[in-house]
């Protein structure tokens, strides 16, 4: 079955759209350096096929292709559910627009213009499923910058949220079970990032809605398993998800292999 909205085309895999009912929505770049989210996306996907699979001629991608392994363009959007048998969607995107490393208010305008359009049908879409809650999770890169040297860092091992559905002048630390809020500290986020999390705070009717960010650390590793780690606990302690043990390991041995590939983020991984 084939939907098409303004600006995507979502193919739906079994032929139909799953049932309306109350969902959490986590997404994830799948790109993103350090491969952290790659990572802790991977180990709640495990093995299972996607549900949906989403096109649209916005999204960013490679000029050619490669065979017997293709890259993929799509984003591709999961279906699983928690102990308590709540249902989550994990939203997987291969790779984002191009982003300019500046603080200049007048850059990245682009970003915006191929961003907007499909996180707007997806929210829009989602929401006629039930969709009321939506976890990004991403890494504080922009602080290895020299641009963004001011900004507050994300310790190693920890996890910083903050609720757009509110928006509070603090964000919450987590480092396992433990949390502090605090209203000193400021983080600079990716425009994709707070795109996804503005656009779904506004678009989503249900006023039982969450919008947040998980951001965790960053590093200069190509492979950051300790961020990964402490995403992916975040979320099981937060959610109650499981985690694909097997996934996991298999996912953290290929990173390690592919070290001297770049851009993997349209691989099938």
């Amino acid at each position: 079955m084939i939907e098409q909205k303004l600006d995507i085309d979502i193919v739906w895999v079994n032929g139909r759209k799953p049932k309306k009912e109350q969902t959490h929505l986590i997404v994830y770049h799948q790109e993103e350096h350090g491969a952290a989210t790659t990572i802790a996306g991977k180990a709640l996907i495990g093995e299972r096929p996607p549900v949906a699979s989403i096109y649209s001629k916005h999204l960013n991608t490679t000029s050619v292709n490669f065979i017997p392994v293709p890259f993929w363009p799509e984003y591709r959007l999961y279906e699983t559910r928690n102990n308590d048998g709540k249902r989550f969607f994990i939203l997987r995107i291969p790779t984002a627009y191009p982003i300019e490393l500046t603080q200049d208010r007048y850059a990245n305008k682009e970003v915006w213009m191929h961003t907007y359009p499909v996180v707007r049908d997806i929210v829009m879409t989602l929401n006629e499923l039930g969709v009321n809650k939506m976890s990004y999770m991403t890494t504080n890169l922009f602080v290895l910058h020299k641009d963004f040297k001011e900004y507050s860092k994300v310790a190693h091992g920890e996890v910083v949220s903050y609720n757009w559905s509110t928006m509070k002048e603090e964000v919450t630390t987590h480092s396992g079970k433990y949390q502090q809020d605090s209203l000193e500290l400021d983080y600079i986020l990716a425009p994709n990032v707070w795109i996804w999390c503005d656009v779904f705070c506004n678009f989503t009717s249900s006023p039982f809605k969450l919008s947040e960010v998980l951001l965790g650390s960053a590093s200069s590793e190509s492979v950051d398993m300790d961020t990964g780690d402490a995403l992916l606990n975040h979320i099981l302690l937060t959610y109650d998800l499981s985690c694909d043990e097997s996934a996991l390991q298999s996912i953290t041995e290929k990173l390690v292999d592919m070290d001297n590939i770049k851009n993997f983020g349209g691989l099938d991984i």
